[in-house]
Formats: C-alpha cells, sequence, structure tokens
C-alpha cells in the first residue's frame, strides 16, 4: 500500500488517506444516485458499506494508489484520486472526485482540486493533469476552470451513461 501524504488547505479542508471509520457515512454520501450519474458506471449505484470496504480494501491492496478523503472538520465529505497514465501518456494523470450533497456549494471541491493539482505537478513528476467530464455536469467543469483548467475538446457522443450518449469535455491543465 502506498503511503497518502495528508494536503491541508483552508476552509476546514483536507485530504487524507481514507479511515475504516469513515466507511459508513462515506457509503452514506456515495449512495446518491446524483453522484453516480456523474460518475463512470464502475461507480455504483446504490452504493453500499460493502462498496465502501472494498474500495478501501482496493486501496490497501495496492490496486488504487492515489485516492484521498476530502475531509471537511475531520469528516469524510467525498473521494478524489488521481490516475497516473502509462506508455506514451506516463507525463500526464487524469484527476477524478466526488462530493456529498451536504457539501456542495461551499467550495470544498474547488480547494480540493486545487491541492491535488498543485500535489501532481510537485510531487509526481507529471506535466498534465485532465479530467473528462460529462458534458452536462457544469458543476465539476466550474471547479475546474477555477482552479485554471481549459476546455481541450469536446468529444462528440463519447460516452454512454443509463442508455444515453453524451458529449464528454476534455478539461486540461499543464505545468
Amino acid at each position: 500500500m502506498k503511503t497518502i501524504i495528508t494536503l491541508t488547505g483552508r476552509n476546514n479542508v483536507t485530504l487524507k488517506a481514507i479511515e475504516q471509520r469513515d466507511l459508513e457515512d462515506m457509503a452514506i454520501l456515495a449512495n446518491d444516485p446524483a453522484i453516480a450519474a456523474n460518475l463512470r458506471d464502475s461507480f455504483p449505484s446504490p452504493y453500499s458499506l460493502k462498496d465502501a470496504e472494498d474500495f478501501l480494501a482496493l486501496i490497501q491492496q495496492g490496486k488504487v494508489n492515489h485516492a484521498w478523503g476530502i475531509y471537511v472538520n475531520d469528516k469524510i465529505a467525498g473521494v478524489i484520486t488521481l490516475t497516473p497514465q502509462d506508455d506514451i501518456y506516463r507525463h500526464s494523470t487524469e484527476i477524478g472526485y466526488w462530493l456529498g450533497a451536504p457539501y456542495y456549494g461551499k467550495g470544498i471541491m474547488t480547494e480540493a482540486v486545487s491541492l491535488l493539482t498543485e500535489y501532481a505537478f510537485r510531487e509526481m513528476n507529471v506535466h498534465r493533469i485532465y479530467a473528462g467530464v460529462f458534458a452536462y455536469n457544469e458543476a465539476s467543469k466550474k471547479v475546474l476552470l477555477k482552479n485554471g483548467y481549459h476546455l481541450e475538446a469536446v468529444k462528440i457522443k463519447a460516452i454512454i451513461k443509463n442508455g444515453i450518449l453524451h458529449d464528454e469535455h476534455l478539461m486540461v491543465k499543464m505545468l
């Protein structure tokens, strides 16, 4: 298991390793169809305590190496990840995240993305961070734009969610 460094920001936002004691709260937050609607189908919906336990097991087994819990006042509020790419894309990493509904509209995700973007450029030897955002997910696009990401491309009908084709916005920040 890779050690996850704790990152502390403003507004009582901290990114740190997900702890066993937080899995029940994480499962309650993640069991929101609105979260799953903006994530890949591999994100379970409904989301159970067992799903949270399975995710933590993947981290502990080293199968997910760059995952942080987003904590506000020491309570888990969401999850943020980096997925380093390989081969000719090894200078890039993908950022992904979700936040529980009680924490919306408070600048928490903007702060979390800022912390992790700075960390990735500083510590992971990457030159490019990207996110694929469902075209209808305006909140996620705003978070990335506030952090200096830009729209690099619109991938037309690139994703299918709940049987419907959608465009994907490729948001990028480079060193």
